[in-house]
């Protein structure tokens, strides 16, 4: 049975990770969040992870954690539509272990290989509107990143050690 990665008190570990292609249009959205992100909150327990895709080399990463925030485009939610989504692991892995996983097939492969799970994982969707060949996003994803952003706070508010660097923000 896994275990939840312990809280440090000295240091309490979060993992950012955006997933998504920066030359599909909305779907750099979770980039775009992630590095915004970046440049307002500066802090040695806070690992900021961009990819196009979850792998099952993030397993690793994931276990570590205390909390693991996935930010990423949602192709069937309302285009500027933010969603925050509790994730729990997957029962089991899918029967073909590919180069491309849903965040809760990635915590339950943290789970069998390193016995250990973030305390809180939740993904942070933004509906996308276009996925044409470019580097901008359309005027209703754009306009969500503020909210989104806000939502990744949120979620990192769980680790006691961070609320004041957040709060701030």
């Amino acid at each position: 049975m896994a275990t939840h990665a312990p809280h440090s008190e000295n240091q309490p570990h979060a993992l950012l990770l955006a997933c998504g292609n920066t030359f599909r249009g909305d779907d750099g959205v979770g980039w775009c969040i992630c590095r915004a992100i970046e440049e307002q909150l500066q802090f040695d327990g806070l690992t900021v992870m961009k990819t196009r895709q979850l792998l099952p080399e993030h397993a690793q990463a994931v276990s570590a954690a205390d909390v693991v925030v996935f930010v990423d485009c949602s192709s069937v939610a309302a285009a500027g539509t933010v969603s925050t989504i509790p994730i729990e692991p997957a029962a089991t892995l899918p029967p073909v272990l590919t180069h491309h996983l849903e965040p809760a097939a990635l915590l339950r492969l943290s789970a069998d290989l390193y016995e250990r799970i973030p305390a809180r994982a939740i993904a942070i969707t933004v509906g996308g509107e276009s996925f044409d060949w470019t580097d901008r996003l359309s005027r209703r994803v754009k306009s969500a990143v503020p909210e989104a952003m806000e939502a990744v706070r949120t979620a990192l508010l769980g680790i006691p050690e961070l609320e004041p660097l957040l709060q701030g923000h």
